[in-house]
Parts: C-alpha cells; structure tokens; sequence
C-alpha cells in the first residue's frame, strides 16, 4: 500500500506551512498570488488530492460521498444499475452523485472535487484512468484491473452464455447465431469483437451460422437481427449482444412473421425488468446487479477505512445466471 501524499508533503515541496497550504487549496485570503501558485505547483507534481473529510471538517460537514459516471440513461440497464447502486449507498451512509455527459475524461474530472471515490463502466485503460483520476480512487465495473489505484468488479458473462448454449441446445437448437454490438466501429473507426462474442463462438463451435453487428438500440437490434435471419433462415437460436438490442429482435420477429420460440429462440443479456414488456417475455443471460453493487460498495468502504490512499487494486467477481422466460 502506497502512502498517501499529505498536506504536510505539500507544505515541504512549496517551503511553506501546512497553514499555508490549507489557504492556497482552499483559496483563502492572506496569502500572496505567487505563494498560492507556488502550493499549487507542489500540489500538482506530488499528485495531492485534499481529502474530503478535511473539507467537511472546514465546513463542518460529514458526509461521504461517491461519484457515479453513468453510460447512458437511454440503456435501462445503467438506469436500473444506477438505482440499484443509489439505493444501496444510502442504506451505507454514502451519497452518490452522477454524471453523464461528454466523455470519461471530462465526467470524472466534474466529480473529482465533489466525492471520494468515483464508479463507472470505463473503457479507458487504467494508465488513462489514472492519468484522468489524479489520485481519485477508481472503481470500474464488468473489467478487471490491474494498477494500484483502480479497482473493479468484474461479472463471470462467460459462463452465463456457456450455460445459456448448453441449455439452448438441450432444448432443440442446432443452428446458433449472435448480434454483437458495434460500439467499437461507431466510436473507433474500426470494429472490434466484444468478448462476449468470443466466448459464444467458442461454445456454439461449427454450429453457428453467422455473427452480424448492430447499434446497441431497440431498433438496431432489430435491423440486426433481421439481416442475421435473410441471410441464414436456418438459424434456431439467436444470442443478442443485451436486452435493448433483444427487444427489437423479438419486434422485428413479429414484423417478419418469425415464430419465437418455435422458429427462433432468442436471448438477451442483462436480465432487464422491461424484458416482461414484450411478447413472448425475453429470456435473458441476468447479471447480478444486487451482487456488483454489494462488491463496489465492500471495495468503497475499503478505501474509506485506508482514508483513500493508492491501494493495489482490489478485484471482485460476481455470477450471472440464466433467467427463464417464453422467448427461448
């Protein structure tokens, strides 16, 4: 465990009181323009963050709080997660702020100076991370880490969709395609295969007919889906990159006259409630959200007890299991 830098590590590097420290962070008078860049300097090269619980005891607050950076709040999965996560932090003592515009960069840079630790599914490396966080903790969901400082809580999604094959083909499937996302190629440039496509390639082997990729959308998922099926009419059982992208297959089955389950099975993944909405009700590869939140929030309250110093990273697995329902 690193130690953490200190005000009184600050106060050494500018050649300057810890008093004085504490104005220049806190823009308080009696300090000259040119100390306070000084401080500032010496806080910016030594990576000083002011703790929290120091502010709050200048304000006379006590409150600890996390940042959550929020995908999107057009997939229910990130709004559902995010009321999952609220509603456990405040059973712990812990208030959440959110954020969700522009990129990672600029959501965790708007939380950095409002809580102690911030919570997000990033798709930066930890290096960036790290480099962004300044040394905010950071805890990332569904992709493990590997750098002091950042710490995850990672699902086991491989093993769900291996059971989900399994038990697809003790059901009568024979003939096994997929819809991936095609996040990679709009926000890249260029595609790039999620994992969740490898693992279902690796377990459908030579019975797969095709993978074709869509915008991770009701409608993109229909599009896709609806490719899939005029290209390979003989494909059984579809697995669709998440539930919103399922949606639209099981609508766009309807549109074509394709019998679900009887022609096609398809499943999502997410275990989202709105997979009741539609008809027949979507089954779906669940990710234990109770269990990410339960993990993030043990590693949160960890760093709180090391008063947020650099830990190595702290990692955690949770399951996913097979939710029933009449599309497959």
């Amino acid at each position: 465990m690193a130690k953490r830098v200190t005000i009184l590590d600050v106060a050494a590097e500018a050649g300057v009181s810890r008093q004085t420290v504490t104005r220049a962070m806190n823009d308080m008078g009696d300090i000259s323009d040119a100390t306070r860049r000084k401080v500032l300097a010496a806080a910016e090269r030594l990576g000083y963050r002011p703790s929290r619980f120091a502010r709050n005891l200048v304000t006379r607050q006590k409150t600890h709080a996390l940042g959550l950076v929020v995908a999107s709040f057009r997939n229910p999965y990130f709004t559902e997660l995010a009321g999952d996560l609220v509603e456990a932090a405040a059973e712990r003592g812990w208030q959440v702020v959110m954020a969700s515009s522009g990129t990672e960069a600029e959501a965790i840079t708007l939380l950095s100076n409002q809580v102690d630790v911030v919570i997000g599914h990033f798709t930066g490396s930890d290096e960036e991370l790290l480099a962004v966080a300044k040394g905010l903790p950071v805890v990332r969901l569904e992709t493990p880490s590997a750098l002091p400082g950042i710490h995850a809580v990672d699902i086991d999604l491989k093993s769900g969709v291996v059971e989900a094959i399994r038990a697809l083909r003790e059901r009568g499937a024979r003939r096994f395609g997929m819809v991936d996302s095609s996040y990679s190629e709009e926000h890249g440039g260029v595609y790039g295969p999620s994992p969740r496509r490898g693992w279902f390639e690796e377990a459908v082997g030579d019975q797969l007919t095709a993978v074709v990729r869509g915008e991770e959308s009701i409608s993109g998922g229909g599009r896709a889906f609806a490719e899939l099926m005029d290209r390979h009419p003989d494909t059984d059982a579809v697995l669709m990159f998440n539930d919103l992208m399922a949606l639209g297959a099981v609508q766009s089955a309807h549109a074509l006259g394709i019998d679900v389950p009887g022609a096609v099975r398809i499943v999502g993944v997410d275990g989202l409630a709105l997979g009741e909405a539609v008809d027949p009700p979507l089954t779906s590869i669940a990710l234990d959200r109770k269990g990410l939140t339960a993990h993030t929030l043990d590693i949160v309250e960890a760093l709180a007890a090391a008063d947020f110093a650099r830990l190595d990273p702290i990692n955690r697995v949770v399951a996913s299991k097979m939710l029933w329902r009449q599309s497959a």
